[in-house]
């Protein structure tokens, strides 16, 4: 297989909502942050690198677990949209659209990898739709993550 070079992809934040919110659960936002033209089919294994940074506010979230979706429509029962902007699914019945784990520490910016089926799908479809569920940690209303210097790359 061939690896195609890096292609930049759009810097994305997310706004934190209090973590006791999202327990167990998997909070995305309407919010379709891919913003490109399909991926032709030929292309698999398409992998999003990047920095993350956790900005706190007096929280102390330190591993989050990234899932997507190529759309928030005609999603399971186990999900429930939440106006104005977010849908908030059971973690358990979202296993198959985890791609990457960040590792956090307040203040600093961390490497991550994020790959996996369902990216490929979302890539393939043209849109991307985020999800957080926290692992460890808590966060506070208004406290962000930083995802930046994004960079995907896929095989042939």
């Amino acid at each position: 297989m061939i690896t195609t070079p890096s292609v930049p992809v759009d810097d994305m934040q997310v706004t934190l909502p209090l973590s006791a919110v999202m327990l167990g659960r998997v909070v995305y936002k309407r919010e379709d942050t891919w913003n490109r033209a399909p991926l032709p089919p030929l292309l698999q294994q398409l992998t999003i690198t990047g920095q993350a940074e956790y900005r706190s506010l007096g929280g102390n979230l330190s591993e989050a677990a990234l899932y997507v979706r190529a759309s928030l429509d005609n999603l399971p029962p186990t999900c429930t949209p939440l106006p104005p902007d977010l849908v908030v699914c059971d973690a358990a019945g979202e296993a198959g659209q985890a791609v990457g784990t960040l590792n956090l520490a307040a203040g600093e910016r961390r490497p991550f990898t994020l790959t996996g089926p369902a990216l490929d799908q979302a890539g393939k479809a043209g849109h991307t739709y985020f999800g957080l569920r926290v692992v460890q940690g808590s966060s506070l209303p208004g406290e962000e993550l930083h995802l930046t210097g994004l960079q995907a790359k896929a095989k042939l």
